[in-house]
C-alpha cells in the first residue's frame, strides 16, 4: 500500500506509476529460477533470509531518498526479495509434510494473508498520520525483525546437496510438462489480478475520491478474504473438486474488477468487491502452489516451484506494465475492464486447459 501511494504523492501520473511498479516484476521473473536453484543447493533458510535483507535495503532507501533513482532501486529490491523468497518459502512449507500439500499451503498463505492484513491497514493509516518516510523506517524494522526469527526456524531434512547439474537437470522437462500448465496459467493469472489491482486500483480509487487511509481499510479487506479462503480452501476443494473450483476461482479474479468500475464508487460495495477478490487471490495461490507440489520430488521442489513461479513474475511485471499505460492512454476504468475481460475469458477456457494438461506426470498426486 505505502508504495503506490508513495508514488501518487509525488505526482506520478498512472503510465509513470506502472512503469516503477513494474521493475520489481522484472527482477522477479530474473531471480525466480535462482531462487529455486540456491534452495535446493543450501536450504531453504539462508535464502529466505536474504530475502528479508533486501526488504530492509529497499524500505531505507525509500526513507531516505524521493528520486526516480531511488524508486526503481527499491522496486527492483523488492522484487528480488518476493521472487527469491516465495519460491524458497513454498518449498520449505511443503516439505514438511508431503501428504497434505493443499492443507498446510492454505494455512501458509493464511498467516501471508494476516500479515497482508496488518501492512495494508497499517500501511494507509501511517501514511495519513505518521507519513511516508515513518512507514518506511517501521518497514524496515519488521523486514530485520523478521530475518532473526528465520534464524531460528529448524533445518528440514534434505538429501545431500546436489550438484548445480543435478539441480537443473529437470528444468527443461518441467517446463514442457504438460502438467505444469494448470498451475502456471493459475499463477499468472493471480499474479496479474493482484499486481493490477495493487497499482492501477490505487489510482482507481482516488478517483472514485476515496483518502489513502480508506484505500489502505480496502487492501486490508482484500487481506481478510484471502485469510478465510487460506483457513478454508483445502475442505472447499475436496468437496468441490479441482475443476470447479479452479474455474471459479479464475472467473472471481475477473469479474469483481469488472464490478468495481460499476459499483466501486459506493463503499459497501467497494468492501464487498474486494473481500471476493481476497478470497480470489488466496484461492489461486493455494491452487498453483498444491498443484506444482502434487507433480513435483521433495528433491527437485525449489526448481518446480521456481518455473512455475516464473509465470507468477511474469503477472507482476505485465500487469503494471500494461495496464498501468493502457490506463494513461485510455481510462483507469477502461483498463481495469480489459484486466476482468482477459481473467474471465481465461476461467471459460477452463476445460480445454484441463485437457490440454492430460498426460503431464503428477507424481505422488495427493490431496
Amino acid at each position: 500500500v505505502l508504495v503506490p501511494l508513495y508514488i501518487i504523492s509525488l505526482g506520478y501520473n498512472p503510465g509513470w506509476l506502472g512503469v516503477i511498479i513494474a521493475g520489481q516484476g522484472l527482477f522477479q521473473v530474473a531471480l525466480r529460477m535462482f531462487g529455486g536453484v540456491i534452495s535446493d543447493r543450501v536450504g531453504e533458510r539462508w535464502v529466505i533470509q536474504a530475502s528479508f535483507a533486501a526488504l530492509v535495503v529497499g524500505t531505507l532507501g525509500l526513507a531516505f531518498s524521493s528520486s526516480l533513482f531511488a524508486l526503481l532501486a527499491a522496486q527492483v529490491l523488492f522484487g528480488g526479495s518476493r521472487a527469491i523468497y516465495w519460491t524458497s518459502s513454498q518449498s520449505y512449507g511443503s516439505r514438511i509434510d508431503e501428504s497434505r500439500p493443499t492443507t498446510l499451503m492454505g494455512r501458509f498463505f493464511g498467516f501471508a494473508a494476516v500479515g497482508g492484513l496488518a501492512g495494508n491497514a497499517g500501511g494507509g493509516f501511517v501514511a495519513v498520520i505518521l507519513g511516508y518516510q515513518e512507514g518506511f523506517f517501521i518497514a524496515a524494522a519488521i523486514s530485520a525483525g523478521a530475518m532473526v526469527v528465520v534464524a531460528v526456524m529448524p533445518q528440514l531434512p534434505r538429501r545431500a546437496a546436489m550438484t548445480l547439474r543435478e539441480i537443473l537437470g529437470p528444468v527443461p522437462g518441467v517446463f514442457r510438462n504438460r502438467a505444469t500448465l494448470l498451475p502456471a496459467v493459475m499463477a499468472l493469472g493471480t499474479s496479474l489480478h493482484v499486481s493490477v489491482l495493487s497499482s492501477v486500483g490505487a489510482a482507481v480509487y482516488k478517483e472514485f475520491g476515496f483518502d489513502d487511509d480508506a484505500f489502505g481499510v480496502l487492501m486490508a479487506i482484500h487481506a481478510g478474504g484471502a485469510i478465510v479462503a487460506g483457513f478454508l480452501f483445502a475442505r472447499l476443494l475436496r468437496r468441490v473438486g479441482q475443476r470447479p473450483t479452479y474455474a471459479v476461482t479464475m472467473a472471481l479474479h475477473g469479474l469483481p474488477l469488472i464490478g468495481i468500475v460499476l459499483w466501486g464508487g459506493s463503499y459497501p460495495a467497494a468492501v464487498a468487491l474486494m473481500f471476493i477478490l481476497g478470497l480470489s487471490f488466496n484461492a489461486g495461490r493455494v491452487l498453483n502452489v498444491s498443484i506444482t507440489a502434487m507433480v513435483s520430488s521433495p528433491e527437485q521442489r525449489g526448481v518446480f516451484m521456481a518455473v512455475v513461479g516464473i509465470y507468477w513474475a511474469s503477472g507482476q511485471m505485465l500487469g503494471p506494465l500494461l495496464f498501468g499505460p493502457l490506463a494513461a492512454v485510455t481510462s483507469l476504468t477502461f483498463s481495469f475492464i480489459a484486466a476482468g475481460a482477459l481473467m474471465t475469458v481465461a476461467a471459460l477456457l477452463t476445460p480445454l486447459l484441463y485437457a490440454a494438461s492430460r498426460g503431464g506426470s503428477n507424481e505422488g498426486g495427493r490431496e
